[in-house]
């Protein structure tokens, strides 16, 4: 049969993709190290020769260039990946039951449950990614951001795959499931949401066409977060669902004005002060002292030694 040949079908996928991405970083990484702007192909294979133009894409730069690092790099990682992949596939024969039981010394494996429950780690995911773009733009603090929940909903969607596999008991595998990630979980996600809140109505505030519409949308986004917060705490039996809702709800909202903000950019911000120096009149000297030879405007000049 199939599944008790030597290399499963896993292996055989991810290995393959591994060996093409492997030649591909090799090709990337020559090809770009010979295409020059300065000098032909001819030229620079003539100059560092054969065997030293394929020694640095074969020792991952050790002995020799690799062309564009950036490509090669790339490439290199992802072949990485495949390869890991692949032997994870091996070692578990694919998860296949018979080899499982077979390597456990049973007759046979005892039957797990579906995952049960909304897993809302993707909907956090897709957050990141468009805090991501808008951050590519805009801020590094909004790239970080971005890149920081990502990392987060992809670490906490694992932890949960693996919990709700963890026993038998449903309950017992939610109690390991929170127990595990909620120390990480609800410090991390409380930092990225002040952060995405601050920042993206930030941006929608200095876009707006002047200060009175500023105010009117800040004490908007006040009055109906104390609204929402007040209806949360007076309604104890409040549907999760309908909680998660508002929640996707104003965070679409918070980054589509984020993103309304960048494209529209900051108006003309007038600040107080411009032209006076040290807090003296115009026309005087700094900190407001007569420049020497010179009489302070509406007084009368006076001879020396009084009146003439």
């Amino acid at each position: 049969m199939l599944r008790t040949r030597m290399f499963t079908p896993g292996f055989k996928i991810f290995f393959g993709l591994f060996g093409f991405l492997l030649t591909a970083a090799l090709v990337f990484g020559v090809s770009s190290e010979l295409q020059t702007s300065t000098a032909s192909v001819k030229d620079n294979l003539d100059k560092q020769g054969l065997i030293a133009t394929f020694t640095g894409p074969l020792s991952v730069g050790w002995k020799g260039a690799v062309g564009n690092h950036a490509g090669y790099t790339i490439l290199l990682a992802a072949a990485c990946v495949a390869a890991f992949l692949a032997f994870v596939l091996i070692a578990f024969r694919d998860v296949d039951p018979e080899a499982a039981a077979e390597t456990i010394q049973v007759e046979s494996l005892p039957l797990t449950k579906a995952p049960t429950g909304a897993n809302y780690a993707p909907i956090i995911g897709v957050f990141g990614v468009g805090l991501l773009g808008v951050g590519w733009i805009s801020s590094h603090w909004l790239f970080l951001s971005g890149i920081g929940l990502i990392v987060l909903s992809i670490g906490a969607w694992t932890v949960r795959a693996w919990a709700e596999r963890a026993t038998g008991d449903d309950e017992v595998n939610f109690q390991i499931y929170h127990r595990l990630i909620d120390p990480l979980r609800v410090p991390a996600l409380a930092v990225l949401t002040i952060g995405f809140v601050v920042i993206g109505l930030s941006r929608l505030l200095l876009a707006v066409p002047d200060k009175t519409t500023s105010s009117i949308i800040f004490g908007g986004a006040g009055v109906l977060f104390f609204v929402a917060v007040l209806g949360v705490a007076l309604a104890p039996k409040f549907s999760k669902a309908a909680a998660i809702a508002l929640l996707a709800i104003g965070a679409v909202g918070i980054l589509g004005g984020g993103v309304y903000g960048v494209a529209k950019g900051s108006r003309p911000i007038e600040h107080h002060g411009e032209g006076v120096e040290g807090g003296g009149h115009a026309g005087t000297g700094e900190g407001g002292e007569t420049p020497a030879g010179e009489t302070p405007a509406g007084e009368t000049p006076t001879t020396a030694g009084g009146h003439g």
